[in-house]
């Protein structure tokens, strides 16, 4: 799964389905899910982390991004492309 980050300042939920139904995931962490499907589609830290993450998937338009680094490496498929540096 690839995400991408944007800044929590000024960023707004402008889909049909609006923000996503969250869940305490971790202590300090927030997964949010489409509230009609199920899909995961966002992740953010506590309530005052700058950042708010959104899977690539779930954007009308990912095709000008491009994944700057990689996690879990040692559990990737053999066939993916080694891409920056681990998380």
């Amino acid at each position: 799964m690839s995400w991408v980050d944007f800044p929590r300042e000024g960023f707004e939920w402008t889909g049909p389905g609006g923000e996503p139904v969250w869940y305490n995931t971790f202590p300090d962490s927030h997964r949010g899910f489409c509230g009609t499907c199920g899909s995961s589609i966002a992740a953010q830290d506590d309530a005052d982390a700058p950042l708010v993450g959104v899977t690539m998937m779930s954007l009308d338009d990912h095709s000008g991004l491009m994944p700057e680094r990689q996690s879990f490496r040692p559990n990737a498929v053999p066939w993916l492309p080694i891409i920056g540096a681990q998380d």
